[in-house]
Parts: C-alpha cells; structure tokens; sequence
C-alpha cells in the first residue's frame, strides 16, 4: 500500500523538476514561461542556448528524469509501470510552476530507453524515416508518427513474427499508448484562444504542434 502511494507522488515530482526553466532563469536570466511558445520544454529555449548547453538539458531530461526512473522500476516494481504516467504528468503539469511546463516528448523518449533499447531504436528508426520525408524540417510530425507506428509494429511483431520482441515485453505495449495519448492530448493545449477553435485547429494542433501549418 505504501508503495503504491509512494512510487506516484516520488514520480510526478522528479518530472515536475523544471529543468529548462531553471536553466533559462538562472544562466539566461529569461522567464521562458513568457517566451515564445510559453511552456518550459527545450523546443522553447534551444534557439537561446548553444548546443552543448542543449545537450546537457536533453542529459537531465531524457536520461536523468526518464530513463533512469523508468529503468529502476522496471527492475524492481515492474508491476507499477503504469505509474511512469506520472512522470510526465508532473514534466507537462509541474507543481512547481503552477501546473505548467512542457510538451513531454523529452521525457518520453527517455522513459522508452529505460523500458527496452530495442523500443528506443524502432522509435528512433521511424523517426528518422518520418523526418526524412519531411526533408528533415519540422521534426514535430514526424516524431507523432513514431509513437504512434512504434506501438504497432511491436504488437505484430511480437505476436506474430517475433523477430525482435516476444511476448515479455507486451506489458510496455500499454505504457507506449499511455506516452502517445498523452502526447497527443498536451499538443491541443496551451495559452491560446479556446474560444475560436475549431476542428482545422486542432488537427494542426496534434500533427504540427502549432494553430497553423
């Protein structure tokens, strides 16, 4: 009972840690709430920082606050990897910046990582496919059509061919659908005007992150 209570809460605050947003008020001296697309996620402070600043946030992100959680519970709670949810529940909805903050992409990303680094790669092999049919511009598409092709593809391999998964792996299925859900579900909010959405704003809103294309 204790760790079903525990795990949670001690999830949802390491993904409330606002590590963008603390690098942005501490080294950049900018609010990055106030910039921009307005959330806390590196897409809205990577333009401001070199790139090594931005591989030391993608580091605390995806490594720190993904996949060494998802990692640990995997190895000794891996009947509560459900409850990785409320890592990016508390990255996208910080309780340390009145319920704000990123996307959640980031941190998924590292959450597959510590499930399995065969997800990882067939999520990184599609998105690379995707993007490549973008011609490697806007990565947002192409990195919606990962989550959602990667689920897919391991349901019929690991049921049906078997070439690169098994049936051990399915419970991490679910928790793939959980992370695109979400994903989907983040991308169709935000500070902009509900009352003039309409149906063609949100579907720009799930595919390209933005009101329009």
């Amino acid at each position: 009972m204790i760790v079903v209570i525990f795990i949670p809460i001690f999830l949802y605050l390491i993904g409330s840690l606002p590590t963008s947003y603390l690098f942005g008020k501490y080294f950049l001296e900018k609010n990055i709430l106030l910039e921009g697309t307005k959330h806390s996620g590196l897409s809205n402070i990577y333009s401001h920082i070199t790139f090594d600043k931005v591989i030391y946030i993608l580091f605390l992100d995806v490594i720190i606050k993904g996949a060494l959680p998802s990692f640990l519970l995997l190895l000794y709670f891996d009947d509560y990897l459900y409850f990785l949810f409320f890592l990016i529940i508390g990255h996208n909805w910080s309780i340390f910046l009145n319920f704000k903050g990123g996307k959640g992409l980031a941190i998924s990303i590292g959450i597959i990582i510590g499930l399995s680094l065969k997800l990882f790669l067939l999520l990184l092999f599609l998105f690379v496919i995707f993007w490549a049919f973008q011609k490697f511009k806007d990565s947002s598409l192409p990195w919606l059509l990962s989550f959602l092709f990667t689920p897919i593809v391991f349901y019929y391999d690991s049921n049906y061919l078997n070439l690169f998964f098994d049936l051990y792996y399915f419970n991490k299925l679910y928790i793939l659908i959980l992370l695109l859900s979400l994903l989907i579900f983040t991308r169709t909010l935000g500070d902009r005007n509900y009352s003039r959405i309409n149906f063609k704003t949100l579907i720009f809103r799930i595919i390209f992150d933005r009101d329009k294309r």
